[in-house]
């Protein structure tokens, strides 16, 4: 996949996943630190996004503060996979949806506004797909970071690894280089905000920010415009100002709204096809030692806690392990088992075969499948009867 990017894509990947600038003209304070030219920087990330490598350009939510999410499964007869999946799909709250390698063999997260939200689009998915649906929402996160590096000769990478990325705080507002006060926030490369003066330039404008936010979230959930000044064109659609909506997105960046900022990317297009989902059945009392440990290593981009859903589900931590091949994830975890005296624990491995979507979150939307769809009634009758069958 590296020989099919340019080395301007493949530098734009490496360094702007995170800490993407928060400034007039992001795209040109990213060609200063690649020795490259505004409009370049631009083509190259349309080329990604006609890719399909490039998902959207923008922030990933903290879910537990943004609204409700969930991941569920759904265990679906092979011959009907593909058409249950294309129901899943078909609701906007769905954001992820894989076949994975388990009797429960689609597995998809759900996000919402609010609870409420969310459990009444499960039930719509249940109502549509005549499944039951295996909930497992999140209960404790250890580790996320779901960024992909491209492999580099060195030399090339050195340009990566000298990107500086102080413009990610916005011009006015008060940095500080140490953190005394406990205002660090790793999304910001480490550099401290002043949230009282972050909080005060946004009063000084009537509040109007304030009363748009919902409306800016949903824009963001979308991904910036790929245009010279994308902050301003959000802007002039919700009749506000450039600095408002730039100090918007840096408070909630400050405030772990936003996890991060930057472009998100579909791992399986950089090489990345290998996706195991390895789940532990681990004695509570453990759970929070052995996730500390499985924290640390590299080769894990996700490690959380869910409930136990006995009898049929058992396991209560989680972890991903994307590689660019399967021998390589499988010889990962058996280290990674041996390394940590987990032998003995109850595990199993679901690799993801096949990606059905692979979107955003939407928080903000309420839209759900049309019901009243002669395809979907069609299929939720004979999935009824099916089910009635194997119970």
């Amino acid at each position: 996949m590296n020989s099919d990017l340019s080395p301007l894509q493949q530098h734009i990947i490496n360094g702007y996943q995170k800490n993407f600038p928060l400034c007039d003209e992001p795209f040109k304070k990213i060609a200063q630190a690649l020795n490259s030219q505004e409009s370049e920087v631009i083509q190259a990330m349309e080329a990604l996004s006609h890719k399909n490598i490039l998902s959207r350009l923008g922030p990933v939510f903290d879910h537990k503060k943004a609204g409700a999410s969930t991941l569920a499964a759904i265990a679906v007869p092979e011959q009907q996979l593909d058409d249950i999946a294309a129901i899943v799909n078909q609701f906007d709250q769905v954001n992820h949806n894989y076949a994975r390698e388990h009797r429960y063999n689609l597995w998809f997260v759900v996000t919402a506004k609010d609870p409420v939200e969310l459990n009444k689009t499960l039930t719509d998915i249940e109502h549509l797909t005549g499944f039951k649906v295996l909930v497992l929402p999140m209960e404790a996160s250890y580790h996320i970071d779901l960024s992909f590096r491209i492999n580099f000769d060195s030399d090339s990478d050195n340009i990566t690894k000298g990107i500086k990325t102080e413009g990610n705080i916005t011009e006015g507002i008060r940095a500080e280089e140490n953190n005394d006060h406990g205002l660090i926030d790793t999304s910001l490369n480490n550099t401290a905000i002043d949230h009282a003066v972050l909080s005060a330039s946004l009063s000084k404008k009537d509040n109007l920010v304030m009363n748009k936010q919902a409306a800016l979230r949903t824009m963001l959930e979308k991904g910036l415009p790929l245009v010279k000044k994308p902050y301003l064109h959000i802007a002039e659609q919700l009749n506000l100002n450039e600095r408002q909506v730039i100090d918007q997105i840096a408070l909630w960046l400050h405030e772990g709204l936003i996890k991060r900022f930057g472009l998100v990317v579909k791992h399986r297009q950089l090489g990345y096809v290998a996706n195991a989902m390895v789940v532990w059945n681990i004695a509570d009392e453990n759970v929070d030692d052995i996730a500390g440990e499985l924290s640390k290593r590299d080769e894990i981009s996700l490690c959380y806690r869910r409930p136990r859903r006995l009898p049929d589900w058992p396991y209560n931590l989680f972890c991903m392990i994307h590689g660019k091949s399967r021998a390589a994830v499988e010889k990962q975890i058996q280290a990674l088992t041996l390394e940590l005296n987990l032998s003995a624990v109850e595990k199993d491995v679901l690799f993801s075969y096949k990606a059905y979507k692979q979107n955003g979150a939407r928080y903000s939307t309420s839209k759900i499948a049309n019901h009243s769809s002669a395809k979907h009634s069609s299929t939720n009758h004979s999935n009824n009867k099916l089910q009635k069958e194997n119970r």
